[in-house]
């Protein structure tokens, strides 16, 4: 199975976008990609077709037309980890064989699949399993999605640290929403996040009002080389 995973240093970074972003760029080159989100969690269902809305931004860049409950196996109707939701709202835990299962199956039907994690790499899905275990299980590389505000050299190096822990396989780093003029200091970070996890610094996007997949593709387009990817 030919694919990426993409996880975050924390919620609201981005990864959703920026899978749909690659997701986008991919299609535009006629490369029959699939998309995941296998475990979301939400205050309220978005539409009665996607109970997530990141399911739904990833199904539209993508094109595809696989069902929901093959794209989002579990979903939560509260805003919070998959172990805390399934206990507040007395339902069962997500089962791990049966995502498995699920991305598997979606990874027969593409050429490449996009896997998106929820929240950061260390959220827990049930007692014993966190979005670092699962991501090991589906042998699929890393891709890790960071911001430039204060604290994230902090959340990339835990990130960065708990992903080598579990030997998961860090394919690069997405530094995103960071300022259309970078001050020296977000400059430095660059530098030093890369001097010190021995990762590439892969994109780096700027921070916009209105935030699109089209836009996030095309700026990925001129910073990863999409070949090699690919071929992972």
């Amino acid at each position: 199975m030919h694919g990426i995973f993409i996880t975050g240093t924390s919620t609201g970074v981005g990864k959703t976008i920026v899978a749909a972003g690659l997701a986008w760029a991919l299609r535009k080159r006629r490369i029959d990609v699939g998309v995941m989100k296998p475990f979301a969690t939400a205050n309220r269902v978005f539409s009665r077709k996607y109970r997530s809305q990141d399911t739904a931004i990833l199904a539209t860049a993508s094109r595809v037309n696989d069902p929901d409950g093959e794209l989002n196996p579990f979903f939560y109707s509260i805003a919070c980890s998959p172990l805390v939701a399934s206990e507040l709202k007395h339902e069962p835990p997500v089962s791990i064989e049966r995502a498995l299962e699920a991305l598997q199956n979606l990874g027969k039907k593409h050429d490449f699949l996009i896997a998106e994690g929820i929240g950061g790499i260390m959220v827990p899905l049930t007692e014993n399993e966190s979005i670092a275990g699962f991501a090991k299980r589906t042998e699929l590389p890393l891709l890790i999605v960071s911001t430039s505000k204060l604290g994230m050299l902090n959340h990339t190096l835990l990130t960065v640290m708990a992903c080598r822990e579990f030997g998961l396989n860090i394919r690069g780093i997405i530094l995103n929403k960071m300022s259309k003029k970078p001050n020296v200091v977000e400059q430095k970070t660059v530098e030093i996040i890369e001097r010190m996890t021995d990762m590439k610094v892969l994109a780096v996007l700027p921070v916009s009002k209105s935030v699109h997949y089209g836009v996030i593709g095309r700026m990925l387009e001129k910073e990863i080389d999409l070949d090699k990817l690919l071929s992972m």
